[in-house]
């Protein structure tokens, strides 16, 4: 048996690596970049030396006057190059250090990025000395940073420091702390290695090797798929909430260690093998079989006990003898997910044989909602810490194994899962701009739409008021609510004046309706290209707390662990002003099936629909599943039969009911109301649940959440993010915008930024019509237009066709547009692409 090394064993690894020395430093001042500022520094040319690397040494920390977390807070540039995480040739950027961390106090099991893809993790620490030591590596200050791919060998180079807080923190704290900054060069054969928590594992005997597959199951309990000549994944499991919780099911042939289940391995068919695991209160029942070109993995864990018992369960995925470079939820940036069901896969990538790896997929929808995602130095684990089962109560789960061996890495692996889940073939048909800007200076108010919106070709617009929440917030903070009489008995709290009766009539929202109804027809009458939708929220309401249980949808309250109902006091601020001091507060319903509160959303969207011809509905937090399990994820009013709080011990603290599950009902039956009339959903959000990923909709990641964040968009119909990211106020900012979301495989959707884009050809509305075929890595690839900021040779249309190309210079500006060009059906496309530009390539249909 080898050795038990363990993900979170790194805490014991020693702390604060040496870094090399640099040759020939060139050091430069300290820096303290106060908030929303950058300082660019002038070096001399750094020119490449055979064996060596050119390196950039810093230490920085956002300075506060005491530790308090991180956030990606700073910015490197170098030669106006962004320095991100991965070098030109895909290797780590970070020397030195792992490429995530772990604080040394609070946020346990929690790991960090220290880089991304723009922007570098900084902690809040009064000095770096102390950064350093806030985390586990004695690193969390220090960058070591590879710039060998974009320094310049000749005419000298510019290194930006920007910090990218954009106001000071209270105190006049918040500026960006540089020290220790140095550029030079090291022996590339001296650089340290990164940690690595890979552990040794003997040969398994026993496999079945089904074409270019090979799945072996081991007597030790874990199990190994072989996917190409030197690239094998090794599985693992455990229970235990400590993620240093040894291994109990091995990917060996040993005896397994102390604490192990007694288990039972046999074959599964022709293809596959069959364990079951029993400890003393739980049992665990696993099938792997191949068939399909993947493995189909299936488990159901019993509780075998007399009481109700959390199951933290936990599979460790590592591949043979090398440090895996994971996807974590759709991107490399993610080091930990605490939800990931948007996007439920994790890729580990061979570093040796790159574009060459293993995909898993949780395939079940109570999987997808119960896991958690992480990946550090080579090992990642799917596990979760919020499943209890009841006694003589199972849960099954499904995944799926994906071998990829074309090269592709996780772009193959996620177009193969996009095409087995049937997510291709629902169009997004026009852009759809979150609002919109008019312009200033005189005209009509239908001259002014046809200036703001006229000239976009085919569009959508979305409008407010969000339905129910705004009209009440506005009244309330305008101070109008309807008023009792005088000598009428007063109502409880801090607004003893309000007549609750009158304000539960509904009366005060019908002035917002008629100018909702109002906006949609002068926009039809100005710009016959233009649709319009509305905006709700399926969950907030304004509501009077002391009076609370007097509101219709009482009973459908989110309840906390506590017992009270569930208020985030940051948006009753931004809702509701200084009103929250009198107690008004937005709170947050579930709309359960059959439940009052979901009539009440369904009521609102049927007369958006019909009585106001809206052209669709937009739903901000659809899936009510987020990457972190706070917020208005949980009521702990009742229980779903599975998610629970859990103790270090894994005992059960609370029962809960997840809402990502409890509204399914609710989302479909929403669904269906916009569906069955033909008419357009957009919701925020990507689907949790396989029966709404299976709908003719469309959905969005918000933009401004970062880029790790848009790879959760993967497995929606069109990859949208919303464009509330960069700079929203220059046309430059919106392109600049729109190559980033397109480097994560993604289609920006506008805010209002309509009065910056110049006529129907704009590098925004010329992403639309599309249908997606295929995505990667700076293009998404459609049956109606390919659109990409890399250069190369495309297999696209892939029939006969005319094609029409429009190319964009690094700052937006469309080159004139040549004729049409017939390509043959199987006639490669070929596409150079402007330095930092962007090619659309669109099938001519007229």
């Amino acid at each position: 048996m080898g050795p038990m090394v363990c993900l979170t064993a790194l805490a014991a690894l020693p702390a604060g690596a040496a870094t090399p020395a640099l040759e020939e430093p060139i050091r430069l001042p300290a820096q303290s970049v106060p908030p929303g500022q950058a300082v660019t520094l002038t070096l001399p040319a750094l020119p490449a030396k055979p064996g060596k690397v050119i390196l950039l040494r810093l230490r920085a920390v956002i300075r506060t006057a005491t530790v308090a977390g991180c956030n990606y807070n700073a910015s490197l540039r170098l030669n106006d190059h962004p320095i991100g995480r991965y070098t030109a040739a895909g290797d780590e950027r970070l020397v030195g250090r792992d490429p995530s961390f772990e604080f040394a106090t609070g946020h346990e099991g929690t790991s960090f990025p220290a880089l991304a893809g723009t922007a570098l993790m900084m902690l809040f620490a009064p000095d770096v000395n102390q950064g350093d030591a806030a985390t586990k590596d004695g690193l969390g200050a220090t960058f070591l940073l590879d710039i060998t791919d974009i320094a310049r060998g000749v005419d000298g180079n510019t290194l930006t420091l920007r910090n990218n807080l954009k106001e000071a923190l209270p105190g006049g704290f918040g500026d960006l702390v540089v020290e220790d900054l140095a550029v030079g060069w090291a022996d590339r054969a001296a650089l340290p290695q990164p940690p690595t928590a890979v552990p040794e594992r003997g040969a398994l005997a026993d496999g079945i090797t089904v074409g270019n597959l090979r799945l072996s199951q081991g007597k030790a309990g874990g199990f190994a798929l072989r996917v190409a000549e030197g690239v094998e994944l090794l599985v693992e499991t455990t229970v235990g909430m400590k993620g240093d919780a040894p291994s109990l099911l091995l990917a060996e042939d040993g005896v397994p260690g102390e604490g192990a289940p007694k288990l039972r391995v046999g074959k599964w068919g022709p293809a596959g093998y069959r364990l079951e695991a029993a400890w003393p209160a739980l049992r665990l029942e696993r099938t792997l079989e191949i068939g399909d070109g993947l493995v189909r993995w299936k488990e159901r864990w019993t509780n075998t006990g007399d009481q109700t018992w959390g199951v933290p369960f936990r599979h460790r995925c590592f591949l043979r003898g090398e440090a895996a470079r994971f996807w974590v939820g759709g991107s490399p940036e993610n080091a930990s997910l605490a939800s990931s069901a948007q996007n439920p896969t994790l890729y580990l990538d061979s570093p040796t044989r790159r574009g060459h790896g293993v995909g898993i997929t949780a395939e079940s929808d109570w999987l997808r909602l119960l896991m958690w995602l992480r990946a550090r130095a080579g090992v990642g684990e799917l596990y979760s810490e919020t499943l209890a089962l009841a006694p003589g109560k199972s849960i099954d789960f499904e995944l799926t194994l994906t071998p990829v061996r074309d090269g592709g890495g996780y772009w193959s692996f996620i177009n193969s899962v996009r095409r087995r889940w049937g997510v291709n073939g629902t169009p997004m048909p026009r852009p759809m701009f979150l609002g919109y800007s008019l312009p200033k200076g005189e005209g009509t108010p239908a001259e002014k739409l046809r200036r703001a919106l006229g000239h976009l070709g085919p569009i959508t617009v979305v409008l407010g008021p969000w339905q129910r929440l705004e009209p009440d917030a506005r009244v309330v903070t305008a101070g109008k609510y309807p008023r009792l009489p005088e000598g009428a008995p007063r109502a409880p709290g801090a607004c003893p004046d309000l007549d609750i009766d009158a304000w539960l009539t509904l009366q005060h929202r019908e002035a917002y309706w008629e100018q909702l109804g109002k906006e949609a027809a002068a926009i039809r009458a100005a710009c016959p290209n233009a649709q319009v939708m509305q905006m709700m929220h399926p969950s907030m309401e304004t509501v009077y707390k002391p009076l609370q249980d007097r509101w219709p949808i009482a009973q459908d309250i989110i309840r906390t662990a506590a017992g009270e109902a569930f208020e985030d006091a940051g948006y009753s601020k931004a809702w509701l002003y200084g009103m929250v001091e009198k107690d008004w507060g937005v709170l947050y319903y579930v709309p359960r099936p059959g439940s009052a509160y979901l009539e009440e959303l369904l009521k609102g969207m049927r007369r958006a629909l019909d009585q106001y011809r809206l052209d669709g509905i937009y739903c901000d937090e659809f899936s009510w599943a987020y990457s972190q399990r706070g917020y208005s994820r949980y009521d702990y009013s009742r229980w779903d039969g599975f998610s629970a709080d859990l103790d270090a011990d894994g005992s059960v603290l609370r029962l809960k009911c997840d809402n990502a599950f409890v509204t399914e009902s609710a989302q479909l039956r929403m669904l269906h109301e916009v569906l069955s009339r033909g008419k357009f959903f957009l919701g925020n959000g990507a689907s949790a649940l396989r029966s709404v990923n299976s709908l003719p909709i469309q959905r969005f990641i918000e933009g401004g959440n970062g880029p790790s964040n848009m790879g959760f968009g993967h497995l929606s119909a069109v990859p949208l993010v919303l464009g509330n990211l960069g700079d929203e106020t220059t046309r430059r900012g919106v392109f600049e915008s729109v190559r980033l979301c397109l480097s994560a495989g993604c289609i920006y959707s506008p805010m209002a930024v309509n009065l910056l884009l110049e006529g129907p050809d704009n590098f925004v509305c010329k992403l639309y019509p599309i249908t997606v075929r295929e995505l990667g890595a700076g293009f998404v690839i459609g049956e109606e237009r390919l659109v990409t900021t890399v250069s190369g040779s495309y297999a696209w249309p892939g029939r006969a066709a005319s094609v029409r190309r429009y190319i964009y210079d690094a700052d937006g500006n469309l080159q004139p547009v040549a004729a049409p060009r017939k390509m043959a059906a199987r006639q490669k496309l070929d596409v150079k692409v402007p330095d930092k530009g962007l090619v659309i390539a669109e099938v001519v249909t007229k």
